[in-house]
């Protein structure tokens, strides 16, 4: 018998035939969303097709009768095989053909690594050279196919099903052939990718676990149950909320986008004033459209992993439920590749850990979402599959990285036109994204009468503190404590941890004084809100400088609010801190010019600060836009500038390359055409993907022993066996995400110590490392703390 894995557990085989046809079967499933199953089940059906050579099953057999000294991992080639029969049985015939030939044979060449260059920068393809370079039995892994897998006669049927199905799915949107291939093929080859490597890895982990695949919920039931919970609780809150102007409007809002729910599937823009109740509206347009159009899941993406926990909670909370997944950041970080057959088992169940976003309703991040489509990582692109077929609600989608707005934009198109997503641009701040080079074009706005809606929704005025041109931290302490002679509670928001740290020393004695930045692990942060919460409730004097982490999605409300000079953006996110519900008719929010704040390394806050400037001062010396820097006049006028200033940032340059990310991946390359070839596409995925980065430098996270983070320190270093899954949920809450040079001072200062598992480490701080005040203390001015996307 030809077998595909051992279970080391009880030495039971899984032959190779089963293993191809189930994960052909997963495959199919996830192809139906594009309406091509054959597609994608044929690289689920190819993808082990090197498993029939001899060397190989002498290699797995040999691999767990001698664990001591088992022959090297990856010494026999099994994963080039079932490219290899597609190039040379199809490729050449027409286009059509040919370019789906090319997807499914780099999703198979790649599946134990990453996406392969169709071409390189200089000039020469990995993807032929891996197709041309193997030494491998192809007529007896062929012979051995057809005879125990499917006849010859069947296979061609099915390739020509798999033709048809992507003549049809391209036909259907009627592109011009340069775009199928430059531009619709390279997202399509990735969710091939993405289809193969989850597939592959779920068939081996229930067989691995002995665990037969679970049925599928009924989505449609679910959001129903959901729904219905949700107005039920929303009909509650209303009886009990205070019945003013603001109550009112936001009833009204959320209410136009439950009507709006019938629309087709498209990209719309809400556009909901800071304070509006964007994210319980857009729950009620995300389920009912869910129900409406038969789609699989909802995802939000929300900007910074300091929000997640709270608007979890919250949606947990209104629909009672826990089906409900937080995907942050990867606590742990992989150092090699398994090399024995016990750190192969090891890693399957790490990366089984790692959720799929299998699941009806997930929060993630910006850098989560963008991973998924540019990082080239299995782990990230596994889950890449999954925006199909969804509603993707992206919160404060002005916090798009500007480097990464190109890209952004392709994805959002790719999902909403070719993978029946409907896309939901959720801010206050609406980003202009209709105006940059590689732009979008949205299918409408989901709240009417916009226009009328932000007067009535005004609380606050925008008050530029000319007193001095910089402030310093003791002249802000001084303009701090006469303000408390007038207002209860002050919110002072900084650009960096360190200004608003000495910000916080000045008060530190007080009471009800608190201090936030991303410093400190998401749970401690969830404590301290939820005391300043207490304090404001009570109507205690409260003073809380904080990072920018307070300004998106955090549900407090001051009687002042002061802001560093930042973009209009920031400033109109700051003012959703300050009169939230209206309790009074309008409180005033300072901008200030800090002093001591050193920006020189953040240069996109630096030219939001500019342009947010020249904006401040026309409109004081000539009265446009109304004197309104918050209308949607302004701020659309704020990002035309803001993007021409950063416009040859927007396609994600790279330096050492002088070429751009987006032009590696969405381009014929014809730079690095040396010689020509019979291939069609052109995209150099690995190379592209070896430089994205949607933050300028990765962190790492350290498990910090702040709370239960004590307790989860101690079960990781007793030795006990460890349920990853389980684990790395719960050490997110008590995680920091650190920057090189913070993780390098930490070493320095011998203030972490690496737990090592072979292949992959988690870093823990050591005790005396966490301040209860200021979070882990890290030696050094941050660059880009307050920027974890």
């Amino acid at each position: 018998m030809f077998i595909a894995h051992i279970r080391k557990e009880d030495e039971i085989e899984q032959p190779l035939k089963v293993h191809l046809l189930e994960v052909q079967a997963i495959c199919e499933k996830i192809g139906k969303k594009f309406n091509m199953p054959s597609v994608f089940g044929l690289a689920g059906l190819l993808h082990d097709l090197g498993k029939y050579s001899d060397d190989f099953q002498i290699y797995l057999r040999e691999a767990v009768a001698n664990p001591d000294k088992p022959p090297k991992r990856g010494s026999v080639n099994h994963s080039t095989a079932g490219g290899r029969l597609l190039m040379e049985r199809f490729h050449g015939k027409q286009d059509f053909q040919s370019i789906m030939v090319e997807m499914i044979s780099n999703a198979i060449y790649s599946h134990h690594g990453q996406l392969m260059d169709f071409i390189n920068p200089d000039g020469k393809s990995p993807f032929l050279e891996r197709e041309n370079n193997d030494n491998i039995p192809m007529e007896i892994i062929k012979k051995r196919f057809f005879e125990e897998v499917m006849s010859e006669e069947a296979f061609d049927a099915y390739v020509t099903q798999a033709v048809i199905e992507f003549f049809n799915f391209s036909k259907s949107f009627k592109p011009s052939k340069e775009d199928i291939r430059f531009k619709i093929a390279p997202h399509l080859t990735n969710c091939i990718f993405s289809s193969l490597i989850d597939a592959d890895r779920t068939n081996s982990r229930d067989f691995d676990e002995n665990n037969p695949q679970q049925e599928a919920l009924n989505i449609e039931q679910t959001f129903t149950t959901y729904l219905n919970t949700l107005e039920q609780k929303l009909h509650e809150m209303q009886q009990e909320a205070i019945p003013n102007n603001i109550t009112k409007l936001r009833q009204q809002m959320s209410d136009n986008c439950y009507d709006k729910a019938m629309l087709p599937t498209g990209i719309y823009s809400l556009s909901i004033p800071t304070g509006g109740g964007k994210t319980l509206a857009s729950l009620r347009f995300g389920l009912k459209h869910a129900i409406e159009h038969g789609k699989d899941r909802i995802i939000y993406v929300v900007p910074f992993t300091t929000i997640i926990e709270q608007n979890a909670q919250t949606v947990r909370k209104l629909l009672d439920t826990k089906e409900l997944l937080e995907h942050h950041s990867n606590v742990t970080v992989e150092e090699r590749e398994a090399t024995t057959y016990d750190e192969l088992t090891l890693q399957r169940q790490l990366n089984n850990a790692k959720d799929n976003w299998d699941i009806p309703i997930v929060f993630t991040t910006m850098v989560q979402y963008l991973n998924s489509f540019y990082s080239g990582k299995g782990r990230n692109l596994r889950r890449l599959h999954n925006l199909s077929n969804a509603v993707i609600i992206f919160d404060e989608v002005q916090s798009v990285p500007p480097k990464c707005v190109s890209l952004f934009n392709e994805s959002i198109i790719f999902l909403s036109k070719y993978a029946k997503s409907t896309i939901v641009l959720c801010t206050a701040t609406q980003p202009a994204l209709q105006h940059v080079k590689r732009n979008i074009q949205t299918d409408g706005e989901l709240v009417e009468n916009l226009t009328e809606i932000e007067q009535a929704f005004k609380r606050t005025a925008i008050v530029p503190m000319d007193e001095h041109d910089e402030w310093t931290t003791d002249q802000l302490s001084e303009f701090i404590e006469d303000k408390l002679d007038s207002v209860r509670s002050i919110l002072i928001i900084s650009n960096n941890k360190r200004t608003t740290k000495d910000l916080y020393t000045k008060f530190a004695n007080r009471k009800h004084v608190y201090h936030l930045s991303t410093g400190m692990c998401p749970a401690h942060r969830q404590e301290k809100l939820e005391q300043m919460r207490i304090a404001l409730k009570n109507k205690e004097q409260v003073l809380c400088m904080s990072t920018q982490l307070i300004e998106a999605g955090v549900d407090v409300s001051f009687e002042c609010v002061m802001r560093s000079l930042a973009g209009v953006d920031s400033i109109a996110q700051a003012a959703g801190r300050c009169n939230r519900n209206g309790e009074v008719d309008v409180r005033e929010v300072y901008v200030f010019r800090h002093a001591e704040e050193n920006l020189g390394k953040l240069e996109t806050i630096e030219k939001g600060q500019r342009c947010a400037s020249y904006l401040m001062r026309d409109m004081a010396e000539h009265g446009i836009f109304g004197g309104e820097l918050l209308s949607s006049a302004a701020i659309e006028f704020y990002f035309k500038q803001y993007y021409e200033e950063l416009a040859l940032e927007l396609d994600f340059p790279v330096k050492d390359l002088d070429e751009s990310l987006h032009h590696m991946l969405f381009s014929d390359n014809r730079q690095y055409v040396q010689q020509e070839s019979d291939l069609l596409m052109r995209a150099s995925f690995q190379t592209a993907a070896d430089r994205f980065q949607v933050i300028d430098a990765n962190t790492e996270a350290i498990l910090v022993p702040h709370g239960e983070g004590k307790n989860l320190i101690v079960d990781l270093t007793s030795g006990d066996p460890v349920d990853y899954k389980q684990f790395l949920k719960k050490v997110q809450h008590y995680s920091v995400n650190v920057f090189p040079h913070e993780m390098r001072a930490l070493q320095q200062e011998k203030l972490v110590v690496a737990v090592d598992f072979g292949v992959f480490k988690i870093w823990m701080a050591k005790d005396g490392t966490y301040d209860e005040n200021y979070g882990l203390s890290v030696t050094g001015e941050a660059r880009q703390e307050d920027l974890i996307w």
